[in-house]
């Protein structure tokens, strides 16, 4: 294979999948990324709980069942948070061991989470408006509105009476 050849390996797709906050999926090839505005606003909500450091958040984050990715990304956001102002951070010197910075969430960082929140609330809507209209295209015209697909409910153990 001549050098300046652009083939990627599957080794090397999963190191930069990793990379940029998605998992290699071998059964899949769509993996939804968690980035940008759904990870900013997912780190306010973890923090309106309870300050935190960016392992214990990057810990959350998967054990909340979100998509994986590298913990740089967490700090990156972080990071950018705080100079946005949405989030505070303090050196934690309790522990033992070196200090650690604690993220905490301010009063600006609680109402962004609330605008994210009214926002993800709205558009839950659009979705299922969406998806219920849908359902509407596939019943049969003939279909009661009651039932998806025109199947009149029985009743008295199956007989009609």
């Amino acid at each position: 294979m001549p050098k300046n050849s652009k083939t990627t390996s599957a080794s090397d797709k999963a190191t930069a999948a990793s990379r940029n906050g998605r998992t290699a999926d071998k059964e899949s090839p769509f993996s939804p990324r968690l980035h940008g505005d759904l990870l900013s606003s997912s780190l306010l909500a973890f923090l309106r709980r309870w300050n935190a450091y960016g392992y214990q958040l990057v810990q959350e984050l998967g054990k909340a069942g979100l998509a994986s990715f590298d913990s740089t990304t967490v700090y990156r956001t972080l990071r950018q948070l705080e100079r946005a102002g949405l989030v505070s951070s303090f050196w934690d010197t309790s522990a033992s061991g070196p200090a650690r910075r604690m993220y905490a969430l301010p009063k600006a960082g609680e109402a962004m989470l609330n605008v994210w929140l009214e926002l993800f609330g709205r558009y839950q809507k659009v979705l299922h408006s969406t998806l219920d209209s849908l359902d509407n295209l596939n019943r049969p015209a003939d279909a009661p509105a009651g039932t998806p697909d025109g199947a009149e409910e029985l009743t008295n153990g199956g007989t009609d009476a």
